[in-house]
């Protein structure tokens, strides 16, 4: 199926939201790829710059932990993040496919696969947890047992869950209930996500969770 843009953005931390949108504005300025005039449907480029100016300068004031600042750094980002959810489906129609321009973005790629055989792969595990560990630098994980699988794997990531290529093996388990990741870096937050390995192959990924280590 045709490359697409990720524009999941509401589960991203804030500072990786923040540099998330810094980058897409950077390349669609002066993108000739996408050339203004865009259609009147979409924001303008100068709308999409002023929202993040806005958001950028609520996210700086907001670091004082004040709470109406907080609360006003959540409104620019709502506004911004329609703008770039908005955006998006315009900047593939535009495209018409083609990586290499979806590429100058500034988007990650989600790319829409279907499997290649007639089975189809294991289901996410179900009832994903994550929970601070006994000991310091410790995460304790768990989900419910998926029957035809017979192992499951870790990912950890400390960057955007969205890249794909950030995400990195961390154990390998034939328990669903007794998995224990060590020597993690306390007051760091995770992402954690888990999938089933079975005989026909690797399974769906779970929903990251994200954390920080006690």
């Amino acid at each position: 199926m045709q490359a697409k843009l990720n524009y999941a953005f509401d589960r991203l931390p804030e500072v990786v939201f923040l540099e998330k949108s810094g980058t897409i504005v950077a390349a669609i300025t002066t993108n000739p790829n996408y050339a203004e005039p865009w259609i009147p449907q979409v924001p303008t480029l100068a709308q999409l710059t002023a929202a993040h100016n806005d958001y950028v300068t609520a996210y700086h004031d907001a670091l004082s932990k004040d709470i109406i600042k907080v609360n006003l750094r959540g409104s620019h980002r709502l506004v911004l993040s329609d703008m770039l959810k908005t955006l998006a489906p315009y900047f593939e129609l535009v495209a018409q496919g083609s990586i290499p321009k979806l590429e100058t973005t500034g988007y990650d790629l989600r790319r829409d696969t279907t499997p290649t055989s007639g089975v189809n792969p294991l289901p996410a595990p179900v009832d994903f947890q994550v929970a601070h560990g006994a000991l310091p630098g410790t995460l304790d994980i768990k989900v419910t047992r998926l029957e035809g699988a017979a192992s499951y794997e870790v990912q950890l990531t400390q960057l955007d869950p969205l890249v794909e290529a950030n995400w990195a093996h961390a154990l390998s388990s034939k328990t669903a209930t007794q998995m224990q990741l060590l020597n993690l870096i306390r007051a760091h937050a995770y992402w954690v996500r888990v999938r089933a390995i079975g005989t026909n192959g690797t399974g769906v990924w779970t929903d990251p969770i994200n954390i920080i280590v006690d």
